[in-house]
C-alpha cells in the first residue's frame, strides 16, 4: 500500500502547472469520502459539480484565462467535451515529466476511475491525497489567480 500512495502522491506533485482542471477532478472525486473516492464516475456525473467548481473558483480567485465555457451558464454537453478534452484525457493518459509515472487513472469510454492498484480505501490515504491536491491546487493559484 505504501509504494501505490507514494506514487498517487508523487504523480498528483508532479503535474505540469497548466490551471487547476485536474486537481478539480480529484476534488470531486475526494469528497465522495475515504472509502468512495476511487469508484468510478460517468463524465455525465462529473459535468455539474465541475462546472460549479470552476465557476466558483473564478469568481473567488479571479483565475486568469478561464475558458468561456465557465462565465456563460451550465452546458451538459460543453462541460462533457471540455471533461474529456482536458482534465480526464492527461490525467488517464500523460505519465510525469520528471518520474515518467504511468497515470493512476483511466477513462474508458465515458467512465473515469483510478486504476485498481491505486484504489485503497483508508482514511489516512485519503487524507493524504486530499492534502497533495490541496497543495497542488495552491501551486496553481499562485500562477492563475489575480488575487
Amino acid at each position: 500500500m505504501e509504494e501505490r500512495l507514494k506514487q498517487l502522491i508523487q504523480y498528483i506533485d508532479e503535474f505540469d502547472r497548466q490551471g487547476p482542471h485536474k486537481m478539480n477532478v480529484l476534488k470531486i472525486m475526494l469528497e465522495r469520502g475515504p472509502h468512495d473516492w476511487h469508484a468510478p464516475v460517468s463524465i455525465t456525473e462529473l459535468a455539474r459539480p465541475y462546472y460549479d467548481l470552476v465557476s466558483s473558483q473564478h469568481r473567488l480567485y479571479a483565475l486568469k484565462n478561464i475558458s468561456e465555457e465557465f462565465k456563460a451558464p451550465f452546458s451538459e454537453a460543453k462541460m462533457k467535451r471540455h471533461l474529456k478534452t482536458l482534465p480526464l484525457k492527461y490525467l488517464s493518459t500523460t505519465p510525469t515529466r520528471v518520474s515518467n509515472i504511468s497515470p493512476p487513472f483511466k477513462l474508458v469510454d465515458d467512465i473515469f476511475c483510478v486504476r485498481e492498484e491505486f484504489r485503497i480505501e483508508s482514511e489516512f490515504v485519503h487524507e493524504r491525497i486530499v492534502r497533495a491536491v490541496e497543495q497542488k491546487f495552491e501551486e496553481y493559484l499562485e500562477v492563475f489567480s489575480e488575487r
